[in-house]
């Protein structure tokens, strides 16, 4: 059952691009309805990466991203590409030129940015499988505030090629879905061969509950407590010091503004007519190309430490239960801007480390608006951490129906 609305259709779906294109109807994914956020390779198309100065400066593709030959070879449906925040640049979920894309979930509400076309798709059942990007978040933000299960991979294990880059070194290719056992078999699809080994151990780290609205702690201690049982051991998280965790969010904000600089300055500063962005986002291009190397340099002595307790809290029989997001998902149109360190705070965790990280919708809040938490496992370790998912989602709702 659809329960999108026509208006909400406008800040979903793409007009350009294909629209019910299927290569195979045979694969593990036969007749899965995909939705695509508008920065992967066609052939034959042109992405406008949420502008249209993108669109009309881009040349159609020569041959498609290789996560959609892929997708399309396990028997997939590509229902149509969606809309993105600008250049993927947000976590908003907002387009000054497109549209917003209605929270299915949370009338009057964001979906998040800036995969947001894609996971608005999944939550309104316009599509079953949402390929999006994650960046800084743009995965686990609109999962959260959608009520879907959602990954950011590990850095570098699915492959980027025929993707519109932001930040290279951040980059991953991500989906939305609305189960965790087809959350896995779209990973099955797309990740690498893996060893898959039992998750024993949760870590904990309590201070990161107080970066959350206080009306949703509670939330989050409720599940805290019902998945440990699901574990061996239970530990905390062991910080090197106090204010690592407060250094997370401007050492993610300089290292990702680099490499926009270093990735997208000539297109920027070059294109005629110049390109015109909302204001946030126009500000956020404007820091980027500001930034300085020594800025970069002292940013990642930050991010070194922090890989340092990735690599002594995290194994391959280990994740960390951690908040995905500050809050819920804000009123459309709200501004969002103090709350985006907030939530760079929480998602430079795994950004940072390289680290896979999947969000569980099971903690609504009372009044039923979307809600969940994340899990995350060191770098590589993606297929245990889906399996670790798997079991605790299926569990979950086994336990709540008792």
């Amino acid at each position: 059952m659809n329960i999108a609305t026509s208006n909400q259709l406008t800040g979903i779906f793409c007009q350009h691009g294909p629209k019910n294109w299927q290569t195979s109807h045979t694969g593990p994914l036969v007749n899965k309805r995909l939705a695509v956020k508008d920065v992967f390779a066609v052939k034959n198309h042109i992405n406008s990466a949420g502008n249209p100065s993108w669109f009309n400066s881009s040349n159609v593709a020569i041959k498609n991203a290789d996560a959609i030959n892929k997708l399309m070879e396990a028997g997939s449906c590509f229902i149509s590409f969606t809309h993105t925040d600008e250049l993927a640049y947000s976590l908003e979920g907002n387009n000054i030129h497109y549209g917003a894309a209605e929270n299915p979930h949370f009338p009057g509400h964001a979906c998040g940015g800036s995969s947001m076309g894609s996971a608005a798709a999944v939550a309104a059942n316009l599509a079953d499988i949402g390929l999006g990007t994650d960046t800084g978040g743009s995965i686990r933000i609109p999962a959260s505030y959608c009520g879907l299960y959602g990954i950011r991979p590990s850095h570098n294990v699915i492959d980027t090629e025929g993707l519109i880059p932001l930040a290279p070194p951040f980059d991953t290719i991500g989906w939305f879905t609305q189960s965790a056992d087809l959350l896995s078999n779209v990973g099955d699809v797309l990740l690498p061969e893996q060893e898959i080994t039992p998750v024993n151990t949760l870590i904990v780290a309590e201070q990161l509950f107080d970066l959350v609205d206080v009306s949703l702690r509670s939330n989050l201690v409720a599940a805290l407590d019902k998945i440990k049982p699901y574990f061996k051991e239970v530990k905390t998280l062991q910080l090197p010091n106090d204010q690592i965790l407060s250094e997370l969010a401007d050492t993610f904000r300089i290292l990702q503004g680099r490499a926009i600089a270093k990735t997208h300055r000539h297109w920027l500063e070059n294109t005629t007519p110049k390109p015109e962005f909302s204001e946030a986002i126009q500000a956020r291009f404007d820091m980027a190309l500001g930034l300085s190397e020594a800025q970069q340099k002292e940013a990642q002595q930050v991010q070194q430490q922090w890989q340092k307790v990735i690599d002594a809290n995290l194994n391959k029989n280990s994740c960390l239960f951690l908040p995905t997001t500050p809050t819920t998902a804000p009123k459309l149109g709200a501004d969002t801007g103090p709350l985006r360190m907030q939530i760079l705070t929480l998602s430079a965790m795994a950004g940072l480390s390289g680290s896979a990280q999947v969000h569980l919708p099971l903690t609504p809040t009372a009044n039923g608006h979307p809600y969940g938490f994340s899990l995350m496992m060191s770098h590589a370790n993606d297929k245990s951490l889906l399996a670790c998912a798997t079991h605790i989602s299926n569990q979950f709702k086994q336990d709540t129906s008792l």
